[in-house]
């Protein structure tokens, strides 16, 4: 999976799991680090929290917010959405790739 957004945009997504495994979950997170390796994280969302929600049926939301990638440098970094819960732990790996934008902050004044 691969997530590319411009850099301090704001950006929904959406993802799918499996009815089956719905019931048994106590966490799901979503991850962002420069690289897997990295010790530190660089932002996080979690059901726990509030900042990964369920839709209906299978499908579930978070929402990556312009403060989480503002002091971000452009480039591509790495995250996992893990599911966890009693004799579950799966993982999902994928990129995230921040851009540049033509439109900056200053520009969206009117004149």
């Amino acid at each position: 999976m691969k997530i590319t957004m411009a850099r301090g945009d704001l950006v929904t997504k959406c993802f799918t799991i499996e009815a089956e495994t719905q019931p048994l979950l106590d966490e799901i997170y979503f991850t962002v680090k420069r690289r897997h390796t990295d010790t530190k994280m660089l932002f996080q969302k979690r059901l726990s929290d509030g900042s990964i929600t369920k839709l209906e049926n299978e499908d579930y939301v978070f929402t990556i917010e312009p403060e989480d990638t503002n002091c971000l440098s452009m480039g591509l970094y790495e995250f996992d959405i893990e599911l966890v819960g009693p004799g579950i732990k799966r993982t999902f790996i994928g990129t995230l790739e921040l851009t540049g934008e033509v439109t900056h902050a200053a520009n969206e004044v009117s004149p």
